[in-house]
């Protein structure tokens, strides 16, 4: 089991996993047959990459509030969280 600190540095990356599997699944005609757990993860995940990319947005025009960092830094812990759990989970089960 990695620290929360391994999941927190490869957030951007995990994200764009959970996002690929979601898609992956839906072409296939198979979204509905997620889980609960794996929604809530994939919801996570969406709401850590809009919150990066206003925040990135913002950082680039230099008009970054304290607010957006807090909200991109929130989100990203709460993603980090649910996927730790999440992968745990599926490891303990494998």
């Amino acid at each position: 089991m990695a620290p929360l600190e391994e999941y927190l540095k490869q957030a951007d990356y995990l994200a764009q996993e959970i996002v690929n599997a979601w898609a992956i699944n839906v072409q296939a005609g198979i979204g509905a047959d997620l889980t609960d757990e794996f929604k809530g993860v994939f919801d996570r995940a969406c709401r850590y990459r809009d919150s990066k990319s206003l925040a990135d947005n913002h950082r680039e025009c230099n008009f970054l509030s304290e607010r957006d960092a807090a909200e991109e830094s929130d989100t990203r812990q709460a993603f980090a969280e649910a996927y730790k759990t999440f992968w745990e989970k599926r490891e303990a089960a494998a």
